[in-house]
């Protein structure tokens, strides 16, 4: 099966973000890799996917799943959720329509949010993105 982010992708990633190279293995029916985008100052990783139906410029039809440094706690990660889910043994939070998120401890002992975001498409499928995410 073909990953969804290209290898030599997860690679750069690897190599620029470090401890926050985390990518989607999941993406809604029809999405595929589009690009991606490290803030070395904010330090920040962000992937967008785009439903190959619509031209890339079409931003309503983009998933963006970031990854950053949280400065709470685990337990504090779902603050301010409407709604959690349990997707794939994974607890994720959402807040109004377009925005999912889950945390996750990184090897070096901090922790990682991870959120994905996106327009027309149910909060349950950026849960599903959320939930997907793993560490390269």
């Amino acid at each position: 099966m073909t990953p969804l982010i290209p290898p030599f992708i997860q690679h750069v990633i690897q190599q620029k973000a470090g401890p926050l190279a985390y990518v989607p293995t999941r993406s809604p029916f029809g999405y595929r890799y589009l690009s991606y985008s490290w803030s070395p100052n904010g330090k920040r990783l962000t992937v967008r996917l785009h439903d190959r139906h619509y031209r890339p410029s079409n931003a309503n039809r983009t998933v963006a799943v970031t990854a950053e440094w949280f400065n709470g706690s685990l337990a504090s990660c779902g603050d301010g959720n409407e709604k959690s889910y349990q997707v794939d043994g994974n607890k994720v939070w959402s807040a109004g329509t377009t925005l999912a998120w889950r945390c996750v401890r990184a090897p070096n002992g901090r922790i990682v949010k991870i959120l994905a975001a996106g327009r027309n498409l149910p909060v349950s499928t950026l849960a599903i993105v959320a939930s997907s995410v793993k560490r390269l």
